[in-house]
């Protein structure tokens, strides 16, 4: 009986032994995943559509409505981007060149997809919400990259504020937007319905993370040094 016991403490010992090894591995993949979405965007993907497209969208909106149409050509580059994203800061800053030559080429559809995927990482939440509805009224203004590039410039930490109303005003002024039209847009909310739908439809369209590039609906990784470069040979490709 002796034996028997010991063996059977040897045994408990090897299964506890075994149980923290792989708790330690499980905790380490976290910490690691954790550390791979620093700086993007994240949601769960939906597979439902929207029901409805609100009753005020942008000018320059899509047929579908889900985003906005910078330029028009056979092929397509749709851009996913959260203003409170620094992934997404990086990636428009590396990209901006190339996209404005794109947009130049008349043979590229360049679409802007304003979402608010990080919402609940401002405090209080929503900062991604008026920043994307803020950005629709500069394209009301002819304005939207230019605007854009100011909020990314300017763009907050998480867990904070973000940009106050009249910061989202004054970042027009600085995108060489005047009159009042703009900031009685920015004041009103008006198209905080549009970037929620559009944000809906993004998921449902499995886009769970910021920034998300496709060319012609196709993924394409364009972050790191080499974006520039993987964006103009996807493009290139994709016109054949």
């Amino acid at each position: 009986m002796q034996a028997t016991d010991a063996m059977v403490r040897e045994m408990v010992r090897k299964r506890h032994r075994r149980r923290r090894t792989l708790l330690v591995l499980l905790l380490a993949a976290v910490v690691v995943v954790g550390a791979a979405l620093v700086g993007v965007g994240l949601v769960r993907a939906s597979n439902t559509m929207p029901d409805k497209v609100p009753g005020t969208v942008p000018a320059q909106a899509t047929d579908d409505k889900a985003g906005l149409l910078a330029s028009r050509g056979k092929v397509r580059v749709d851009l996913y981007l959260d203003y409170l994203c620094p992934e997404c800061r990086n990636t428009e800053k590396a990209l901006a060149g190339e996209l404005k030559t794109l947009r130049a080429s008349g043979d590229v559809s360049v679409v802007y997809h304003p979402v608010t995927f990080l919402d609940n990482r401002s405090s209080p939440a929503g900062y991604s919400t008026r920043a994307a509805s803020a950005a629709a009224c500069a394209v009301e203004q002819g304005r939207f990259e230019e605007y854009t590039a100011v909020l990314f410039d300017r763009q907050p930490a998480e867990r904070g504020p973000g940009l106050s109303e009249a910061q989202l005003i004054a970042a027009g002024q600085d995108a060489g937007i005047t009159g009042a039209a703009f900031e009685e847009c920015v004041r009103a909310g008006t198209y905080t319905p549009w970037v929620r739908y559009v944000s809906d439809v993004a998921a449902s369209r499995k886009v769970a993370l910021t920034p998300t590039v496709t060319v012609n609906g196709k993924r394409v990784e364009v972050t790191g040094a080499d974006a520039v470069a993987t964006l103009t040979r996807a493009v290139t490709e994709a016109r054949g």
